[in-house]
């Protein structure tokens, strides 16, 4: 139906957002947790339609696991979470008996999915730790990206930009993607409080950080198409109406969440103050 993409971004965005800047730690990893639960659910429904086994049960409580250490701020926590995973999943695999020519891909699959869906779920719930804000400049980059390169693209794509992966993405899409980033990063940077340094230094690099974070969302998107064309799918699931599954939705999230991360690890003078 058109405008089911607006209608559902419209009411899900506000919920959302007040959950995020006025919610506990708690009720955000609570909410980061459901989303990408469904979305790791999906990602097992590709794996098993490439016939290939997904023990969900321990890949859930493995990536519960991944998640807590995340919301406990514990790496220690975080790794042996995520040698469990790289142990307990192969094992699992092996001990379902499966035949032999789906041992390699399925014990790569579950694991790989687990990983790449709770990665992103713990990065999400760490830089809520560090403040709100973080994360509010994650998805207003990501958001006004996406929608940016979804109209760019519609009017005045021409150029495709991975024909073969995604074959309606244009190179015009993206860099209205890029600009777009660039330019809400540096209206955040100026507009969130406790951003540091002064305005034209805050601005720069909010626009810097946003056209980085574009470019990485782009890939992420793409990666995940190449799951879904390599199962022979359009969409990851239908939970949302004009948008098609979790994991089509937090693709984008799921890669530039630990790279936001990464960043402010390495530059704690970005963190907010």
């Amino acid at each position: 139906m058109k405008g089911t993409r607006e209608l559902t971004a419209a009411v899900l965005m506000p919920l959302v957002l007040a959950l995020l800047v006025w919610g506990p730690l708690w009720s955000w990893a609570l909410l980061v947790g459901l989303a990408c639960g469904a979305a790791l659910w999906e990602f097992q429904d590709l794996v098993r339609a490439s016939g290939w086994l997904a023990p969900r049960a321990l890949s859930f409580v493995l990536f519960a696991a991944i998640l807590a250490g995340a919301y406990l701020g514990s790496a220690p926590f975080l790794v042996a979470a995520a040698g469990a995973v790289l142990i307990g999943l192969p094992t699992a695999v092996l001990l379902a008996g499966p035949k032999e020519p789906v041992w390699l891909g399925s014990a790569a699959a579950t694991s790989f999915a687990t990983l790449y869906v709770g990665a992103g779920g713990a990065a999400i719930i760490a830089l809520r730790g560090i403040g709100w804000e973080t994360v509010l400049f994650l998805l207003a980059i990501v958001w006004a990206g996406d929608s940016a390169a979804y109209y760019v693209g519609t009017r005045l794509g021409k150029r495709r930009l991975a024909p073969v992966v995604s074959p309606k993405k244009s190179w015009e899409g993206f860099w209205g993607q890029v600009v777009a980033g660039a330019v809400f990063g540096a209206i955040l940077a100026l507009v969130l409080p406790r951003v540091p340094g002064p305005p034209a230094m805050a601005a720069a690099m909010g626009a810097l950080l946003g056209a980085v974070l574009s470019v990485v969302a782009v890939v992420g998107d793409l990666v995940e198409s190449t799951f879904k064309r390599s199962c022979a799918v359009k969409d990851s699931g239908g939970l949302l109406p004009g948008h098609g599954g979790l994991l089509d939705r937090l693709d984008s999230l799921l890669y530039a969440s630990p790279v936001l991360y990464g960043i402010l690890a390495l530059l704690p003078e970005l963190r907010p103050r």
